[in-house]
């Protein structure tokens, strides 16, 4: 029975974060990356700031943005960046790739977390 509800949950879960991809608004999602992102991340091509350059990053493995030292658990991820991935690793990136580079707790809260993917598919391609 535990199972079950261990299975149950996981697919909930899978089904929110689709939800999110798709229910955000971008102009909201912009003031979540101006607050929280904006710091160590750029949107531009061209170099990296504390963290790299987020341009045309959906379709792209994680770890291979030129300019930027990845950590080796980051390039070992096997993660190519969608939005699915995107709101899973933005919400816990410990959790998603323990001995990232990353230093941010996450977003924690729904709402924000599906503005910021909204905003970063338009503004990253």
């Amino acid at each position: 029975m535990k199972s079950w509800a261990g299975v149950v949950a996981i697919v909930l879960g899978f089904m929110a974060t689709q939800a999110f991809a798709q229910d955000g608004n971008a102009a909201r999602g912009e003031r979540v990356f101006n607050q929280q992102c904006k710091t160590c991340h750029s949107l531009e091509e061209g170099p990296s700031l504390t963290g790299p350059t987020l341009h045309g990053m959906f379709g792209r493995k994680a770890g291979t943005a030129a300019g930027f030292e990845f950590s080796p658990e980051m390039i070992k991820s096997g993660i190519v960046w969608d939005e699915t991935t995107l709101a899973e690793y933005s919400r816990d990136p410990k959790a998603k790739v323990p001995d990232t580079k990353m230093v941010f707790n996450g977003i924690k809260q729904p709402g924000q977390l599906a503005d910021l993917v909204a905003y970063l598919k338009q503004a990253t391609k």
